[in-house]
């Protein structure tokens, strides 16, 4: 059986604890990658040295160079500038475009058949002008996946559960116009409107939409890391243990839910060919006009 190649660019705080969170669930060979010098080599030196605790024989393999990239089987892309406080995920894009550009190429150069997901923000905007000029790739982005998670955790505190009780989901995009769909969230099998009140579910959504910019403003100079590197190995694993898990994620549209030109955060089915399948929902008429909203201020077109 062939052991998948992961190919992650960018060792910084994401890209570094996502090879160790790949690491743990012994997902394939991974390759860590960095501009700086010998910092991905460092850093798989400080997981391989973990791997006993993770009861698992998977490496990781720093590289000082892209050409590991060759016949990748999937490739993450965590590089570019940080988040600081007080700065949107949209003030990154002319940071971070020049550097995926670079990046996607290379990728369209040694592995063109690669599944490549974009992790670096602003995450939407950037996954939709990656497709939109190399439409050859198979480009897709974390878009609200993180935020899902948040949403879960949110609605676990608030109802006094655990949180594997909970299911749930944002969409749109990852960022100030994310919509969590708390209306269609369930724990244990039951309607959240069932066990929160309404001042509660508008508690819980809002600490979803905020809860990236509040750990920014703690951080400073950095966002989060810990749960955003979980999110993209379990991601990561759908498609290479084609799971056929659904996330939220950034997908450029064709005429999913009625959008062309755009790229949004849409529940996809993940599996072995990357994104096999956008799942459409019924909207109500509010969660509507919050998609349209997302979708102007992510045309590309």
């Amino acid at each position: 059986m062939k052991i998948p190649k992961i190919f992650i660019i960018g060792a910084g705080n994401v890209g570094g604890a996502c090879a160790a969170a790949m690491a743990t669930r012994h997902l394939g060979h991974i390759y860590l990658y960095d501009a700086v010098l010998d910092l991905a080599v460092g850093k798989a030196m400080d997981i391989n040295h973990a791997t006993a605790f993770f009861h698992s024989d998977c490496r990781v393999t720093g590289c000082n160079g892209t050409e590991e990239l060759t016949d990748s089987d999937v490739v993450v892309l965590t590089a570019g500038a940080p988040r600081r406080a007080g700065m949107t995920r949209r003030d990154l894009l002319n940071d971070n475009l020049p550097a995926l550009l670079d990046h996607a190429a290379q990728v369209a150069s040694r592995c063109p058949a690669a599944k490549m997901l974009v992790v670096t923000n602003p995450v939407d905007i950037l996954t939709g002008i990656l497709k939109s000029r190399m439409g050859q790739l198979n480009i897709f982005g974390l878009g609200c996946s993180l935020d899902t998670v948040r949403l879960r955790f949110f609605l676990a505190e608030a109802a006094g559960v655990s949180v594997e009780s909970v299911s749930a989901l944002v969409i749109g995009s990852h960022d100030d116009n994310m919509i969590p769909l708390v209306k269609h969230s369930t724990i244990g099998g039951v309607g959240v409107r069932h066990l929160l009140d309404e001042a509660a579910i508008q508690t819980v959504a809002e600490k979803t939409r905020t809860a990236g910019n509040e750990i920014v403003s703690k951080l400073k100079t950095r966002g989060s890391f810990y749960a955003a590197s979980h999110t993209v190995a379990e991601i990561v694993e759908a498609v290479v243990r084609n799971t056929r898990v659904v996330f939220p994620l950034s997908v450029y549209c064709t005429g999913q839910y009625g959008y062309r030109d755009t790229c949004l955060a849409l529940p996809c089915l993940a599996g072995a060919g990357g994104v096999e399948d956008v799942l459409e929902i019924a909207l109500e008429p509010d969660e509507r006009a919050a998609l349209d909203r997302c979708a102007s201020a992510n045309a590309t077109a």
